[in-house]
């Protein structure tokens, strides 16, 4: 059976890989050298306002958009009303979350409006993989074509297997809250799993691009911590090949003095957006030169010797 394909007309099977942008500091990066790829969430376009000044502009100006469902926005509100944890909220059913029913109606809005336009968007990934069917098949029967959400955590191996061999891109959860360890079991799990599905293509969400993304490649992901000197007055780290090197230290945060009222923080958010492009290319450049050495994308799987 040939793997359902799903929405977004901007998708480019050969584009990979890619690392996409994801948080509000996309705001007003029109100028200097703005991401070509960017997530989106639906719970930042709460209305046409917000639509319009953060949605729009970027497909105009030809970005590739991903956009995000807001289930890990909206869980972990519910998680914190609650005061359960974030893999237990997850599993609920979508009608035992608060607010789902809202943020529901506004994806159907912006996927019917914009899909065509879109790189891709992403399932309404609320509960287990029962709930995740449920839901994924109301969407499809009103004509959308979500990327659907693996959670390793939650749904078990065989549901990979049904996503993998049903569709031609899926969604990789449960990364952004494990530690460095798990992450890295994690992702080489999916790799040796990927594998029996070559033409696949995963994103990872939650995932800044590092050295991972060499040692068992998949094909996209995203990230906000781009801007996390921005965020949160952090120091910003280099990386050399994917691989953090070191800090930059606080005093690259704003450039001081002699500059227009807001010029400071134009200044910082470029340099980041700067750094972000650097990163797309090294990840790109370093997969196509492991194509120029004879290296597949995913090596054929061995047989199991005993």
């Amino acid at each position: 059976m040939r793997p359902r394909k799903t929405g977004g007309g901007a998708f480019d099977p050969a584009g990979r890989p890619v690392y996409f942008a994801a948080g509000a500091h996309l705001k007003g990066t029109a100028g200097g050298n703005p991401p070509a790829h960017v997530l989106v969430a639906v719970n930042e376009l709460p209305s046409t306002a917000a639509e319009e000044s953060n949605l729009i502009p970027h497909l105009d100006a030809g970005r590739k958009v991903l956009l995000d469902s807001g289930i890990f926005w909206l869980t972990n509100e519910h998680k914190r009303a609650h005061g359960c944890s974030m893999n237990e909220a997850l599993a609920l059913p979508p009608e035992q979350i608060d607010g789902f029913g809202k943020l529901r109606d506004r994806y159907l809005e912006l996927t019917t409006r914009h899909g065509d336009r879109l790189w891709g968007y992403i399932e309404l990934d609320q509960g287990g993989a029962e709930n995740k069917r449920r839901t994924r098949s109301t969407l499809e029967a009103a004509g959308l074509a979500p990327i659907p959400v693996y959670h390793p955590l939650n749904d078990g191996w065989d549901y990979f297997d049904e996503l993998a061999s049903s569709y031609d891109r899926i969604c990789f959860g449960n990364i952004v809250q494990a530690s460095q360890q798990a992450r890295a079991r994690l992702l080489h799990t999916l790799w040796e799993r990927h594998r029996a599905y070559p033409d696949l293509w995963v994103h990872v969400l939650g995932l800044t691009a590092s050295e991972l993304c060499l040692s068992c490649p998949f094909e996209s992901c995203d990230s906000s911590s781009w801007a996390r000197m921005l965020r949160w007055n952090n120091t910003r780290t280099e990386t050399a090949l994917l691989a953090r090197t070191g800090p930059l230290g606080e005093r690259f945060a704003y450039h001081q003095g002699g500059h227009l009222p807001g010029a400071a923080h134009a200044d910082s958010v470029q340099m980041c957006l700067d750094a972000f492009a650097a990163t797309n290319r090294v990840w790109k450049h370093a997969t196509e030169r492991l194509s120029d050495l004879g290296g597949p994308h995913l090596p054929a799987e061995r047989p199991v010797t005993r």
